[in-house]
């Protein structure tokens, strides 16, 4: 940071209430680019109001339609093992592949919420390729769904 631009953030924050983005110290009257608290550096920048999050809410949707429709098919089985004493018998196939979906899914979905931002980093096309492969899992899904399940 030059001169110039090391005056302005304590300039910034000599009237304000902002934490520190790594401890949460209020930097109020900070004066020197550093928190005192933690030790860390302190930058002044720019950023996006709305950043962009089509892509990320595009893969989103994927993958939760997908381990959706495997939660609500395993709900029902429980709802009808409990209110009407249905048993189990012949729904080995049935039980297989909406918990395997939904544990394969669920888990690409909490991979997908962990690197929400590193997704947002990426380069449109990968990105486009990310949210193909979250709509292809749930296709597939659907697919042997439909093909094993009688």
């Amino acid at each position: 940071m030059n001169p110039a631009e090391s005056d302005l953030l304590p300039a910034f924050l000599a009237e304000r209430d902002v934490p520190c983005p790594s401890c949460g110290y209020n930097l109020r009257d900070l004066k020197e680019a550093r928190c005192p608290e933690c030790g860390e550096a302190i930058d002044l920048r720019v950023g996006l109001v709305e950043p962009r999050q089509a892509a990320g809410i595009a893969g989103l949707i994927g993958l939760a339609a997908g381990a959706g429709m495997n939660g609500l098919l395993l709900g029902y089985v429980v709802i009808r093992a409990v209110l009407f004493h249905d048993s189990f018998g012949g729904m080995g196939t049935f039980l297989a592949l909406n918990l395997g979906g939904l544990l394969v899914e669920g888990g690409a979905l909490l991979v997908w919420l962990r690197r929400w931002r590193r997704i947002r980093r990426l380069s449109r096309a990968t990105k486009a390729l990310l949210v193909a492969a979250c709509w292809a899992l749930t296709l597939l899904n659907l697919f042997l769904f439909s093909v094993f399940v009688k």
